[in-house]
């Protein structure tokens, strides 16, 4: 039963923080383009902005803050159903997303910057 309660709570956890990033990811990127005035091309600039550094810069940003909101919820969470190792389930929770976005990230610069690179 507890082993069916953390693998619960940790997709839970898992699709809680996915959304948080996404979220807040979405957010900033409409706080840029509300703020910066952000058009075609000042976002193509920042997206090639060293070979792509300035997009991973936009993305890894969302990820910390989402990363220092999801400990205190994942600790809750654990706590409640009484979960003895809670640090390790907070790292379970971290890493999926994390091994996600550190595969797909690469792929993802690379269409962008390639796409850019052929419209000019």
């Amino acid at each position: 039963m507890r082993i069916f309660l953390f693998v619960v709570s940790y997709v839970v956890l898992d699709v809680i923080s996915s959304l948080l990033y996404v979220g807040l990811l979405l957010l900033l990127f409409s706080t840029m383009k509300k703020i910066f005035n952000m058009n075609e091309e000042k976002w193509s600039a920042l997206f090639k902005y060293r070979k792509g550094k300035g997009l991973y810069s936009i993305m890894v940003f969302p990820y910390l803050l989402m990363i220092a909101i999801m400990f205190p919820v994942s600790m809750l969470g654990f706590e409640l159903i009484n979960f003895d190792y809670r640090i390790l389930g907070y790292i379970a929770v971290i890493m999926l997303p994390t091994l996600i976005l550190l595969l797909n990230l690469p792929k993802l610069k690379e269409s962008i910057v390639n796409k850019y690179a052929e419209s000019y």
